[in-house]
């Protein structure tokens, strides 16, 4: 049977999709492939961009890792056979031939629940595996943390 597959950030949005994974892959007694993905970021300094260290970069590996282990760790003890992944590149384009590699029968994903200002400085993970993987995708949206006027009156609400 064709795995549920998590790509996981293991952000506090990650975790609710986490758990949502885990459940399907439960109910759908089928195994778990855990993936997160990772790059090498660029620090700016002034407005030339500097490479970061290879100290950073494997921080960065490291962290992924954790994060794909912690999510297994959760899976076995649901019962959930894992298999762990830890891909570096672009989310999105590693995301996406990791479900040609896998051909999972959904793809869970968190999304941070960011507006459109945030999204179009730091772009969306979940938007864009929605519009380049082939498998269906359910995006996990976080609760709702809290509700707080701003400034200017306005409500604005986060998303855990």
């Amino acid at each position: 049977m064709k795995p549920v597959m998590l790509a996981t950030d293991g952000s506090p949005t990650a975790e609710k999709a986490t758990e949502k994974a885990i459940e399907l892959a439960r109910l759908l007694d089928t195994e778990l492939v855990i993936l997160s993905v990772w790059d090498i970021p660029y620090a700016a300094v002034g407005l030339a961009p500097m490479a970061v260290t290879g100290e950073v970069a494997l921080a960065g590996r490291e962290d992924a890792q954790k994060v794909v282990n912690d999510a297994a760790s959760r899976a076995t003890e649901a019962g959930v056979a894992a298999r762990c992944l830890v891909l570096r590149g672009s989310p999105v384009d590693e995301i996406r031939l990791a479900t040609e590699k896998f051909a999972p029968r959904f793809l869970v994903v968190g999304s941070h629940g960011w507006g459109v200002m945030k999204r179009a400085l730091f772009g969306s993970v979940s938007t864009g595996v929605l519009h380049h993987v082939e498998c269906p995708v359910l995006v996990v949206r976080g609760v709702a943390e809290a509700t707080a006027p701003a400034a200017d009156g306005v409500r604005e609400t986060t998303h855990a």
